[in-house]
């Protein structure tokens, strides 16, 4: 097993089971009803009830999740020879090394979105308590694209790091 696979896996174990967790207190948290649209003075001008916006985030987490793995799973049956662009481009890499890399990269996808959501949920939390109106969260999503930044590098530079025709334990 390598650290790719264990990280991959563990790390989009934790960051789900951290969303839920957070997703539970930021409920217990908001008002009812949720301001979640605000206008041009800061102040919430669009409002759906608590309950609402809890079960419309656990669907949408629900689906983002499902999606991404079925993603996953059609990938792993795809011959690690028809990875062309891919295999083309390292073409001194083992194909297999490269469908392992590419099906963990794959995996720490979701890790991405857990996190940026539990941000997301938080600043809704935030703007739904007057002490912390103010507060200027445009910073959310530079935060957002550094995020998918990260996880679009991390293949090819992973996919570099990689000794010529390596094999993967």
């Amino acid at each position: 097993m390598s650290i790719d696979y264990f990280l991959s896996r563990v790390l989009r174990i934790f960051t789900l089971l951290s969303l839920g967790i957070t997703l539970l207190f930021i409920y217990r948290g908001l008002p009812d009803p949720v301001a979640v649209h605000f206008g041009e003075t800061g102040r919430g001008d669009g409002f759906l009830p608590k309950a609402e916006v809890f079960y419309l985030l656990a669907a949408v987490i629900t689906v983002l999740n499902i999606l991404i793995l079925l993603l996953i799973k059609t990938v792993e049956k795809i011959p690690a020879t028809s990875f062309g662009f891919l295999n083309q481009l390292f073409s001194d890499k083992a194909p297999e090394n490269i469908k392992k890399i590419s099906i963990d990269w794959l995996h720490f996808f979701p890790v991405g979105i857990h996190l940026y959501l539990i941000l997301i949920l938080r600043t809704l939390l935030l703007l739904n308590d007057e002490r912390t109106r103010n507060q200027d969260f445009t910073y959310i999503l530079m935060v957002g694209i550094c995020i998918l930044l990260l996880w679009f590098i991390y293949l090819p530079a992973r996919l570099l790091s990689l000794p010529k025709s390596d094999v993967l334990g």
